[in-house]
């Protein structure tokens, strides 16, 4: 009895001042995380003469499209192209340039073939509150460190269910002082959404720890963690144009949906195609089809259903996090759980601290 005890006081003060200590830091990643849940649209509706356009029955050539922007914009490398949206948004490539850092939007018509114009993430404020989330504006290892605060929450959350006391803990009563209040909902809520908590913070944990996770996936079953994108012999030409490839991928999965072209980075790299297919967790689909930019051939097929488990399970830790498998009901119930961080976090301070005065107000009485 005395072991469990003390392992229980241990346990206590640990929950206690990880929480109050770094608790804060926990929080700022948790609501930052809130905030992005929609970055893309949010993003969208921030140039929203640029996303949006009049929709036509008629859609331009794909290759008129990047064609336009080469011949507008020739400074920029073009790593893909964005189809996805609905009808009335515009088609956009991603790119960079030597001259500025951080990511660029150029948006175009699919309509016209209107190249519509350039929007700069760098400055942005989403883009600001995304690498809070993702790496605490850090420049190194800031992935890192946000996952050790990953792997800190759900030692709170295992932590607090371990240490949550059963008797009576929701006959709230008229008239309790407002310290006693916050305690029992700290253990409340923490207790409704220790489940959903603790799938983000596991899953957050990975990106900063993804060799290891990647060891443990593959450890469960046969075939890699992570497949990357084929590569083929050296070559040079004149690639096909994006049509052709579009045309490619669409009879070759014939029931999935074109969402985004990925480009070569170099002269041994091949176009990824990623397509949705109705059931897919990922916003924008889980099946990838590789072709050769000259000849056209497929080069390779990673289809979801055919990925293997270790594989499954890496892409999983993607659309838990971001909270896509469920769709807009996933994305607002992570938006909601995000915004519960601070919620326990200000709630377990404030009973901490109600209970500290009422000890420093209460007269000490020597021992008989």
């Amino acid at each position: 009895m005395m072991h469990n005890y003390i392992f229980k006081k241990i346990l206590v003060n640990t929950h206690l001042y990880i929480g109050l200590i770094l608790g804060l830091v926990i929080t700022l990643i948790c609501v930052s995380g809130s905030a992005i849940v929609y970055k893309p649209e949010l993003e969208k509706l921030s140039v929203k003469k640029l996303a949006f356009v009049e929709p036509s029955d008629r859609i331009v050539p794909l290759q008129y499209l990047l064609d336009n922007v080469r011949k507008k914009y020739p400074q920029l490398t073009i790593s893909n192209m964005v189809l996805y949206g609905g009808k009335d948004c515009a088609y956009s490539f991603r790119a960079t340039s030597p001259d500025e850092k951080g990511r660029i939007q150029v948006y175009v018509n699919q309509y016209t073939g209107e190249v519509l114009g350039i929007d700069r993430y760098r400055h942005k404020i989403f883009q600001w509150l995304y690498d809070l989330h993702v790496k605490l504006l850090l420049k190194k290892n800031g992935v890192v460190w946000v996952a050790v605060f990953d792997f800190l929450l759900i030692f709170l959350i295992v932590s607090g269910l371990f240490l949550y006391p059963s008797k009576k803990i929701f006959n709230f009563r008229q008239g309790e002082k407002p310290g006693v209040r916050c305690y029992r909902l700290h253990i409340v809520i923490g207790l409704f959404t220790a489940l959903f908590l603790f799938l983000i913070a596991f899953t957050g944990c990975y990106f900063g720890f993804k060799k290891e996770f990647h060891t443990v996936f593959e450890s469960v079953s046969s075939g890699k963690a992570l497949q990357p994108a084929p590569k083929v012999e050296e070559y040079s030409g004149q690639w096909i144009s994006l049509d052709a490839i579009m045309d490619i991928a669409c009879k070759e999965f014939t029931e999935g949906r074109p969402m985004m072209i990925f480009f070569p980075k170099d002269n041994k790299s091949v176009f990824s195609v990623r397509m949705y297919h109705r059931g897919d967790f990922e916003r924008t689909g889980s099946n990838h089809i590789y072709i050769h930019p000259i000849t056209g051939k497929v080069v390779k097929l990673n289809l979801w259903k055919e990925k293997p488990t270790p594989e499954k399970l890496t892409r999983s830790m993607y659309f838990i996090h971001f909270g896509t498998f469920w769709g807009h009901y996933s994305r607002i119930l992570w938006i909601f759980i995000g915004l519960v961080v601070p919620f326990l976090y200000f709630t377990g301070f404030y009973a901490w601290w109600s209970k500290l005065k009422r000890r420093q107000n209460t007269p000490y009485s020597a021992p008989p």
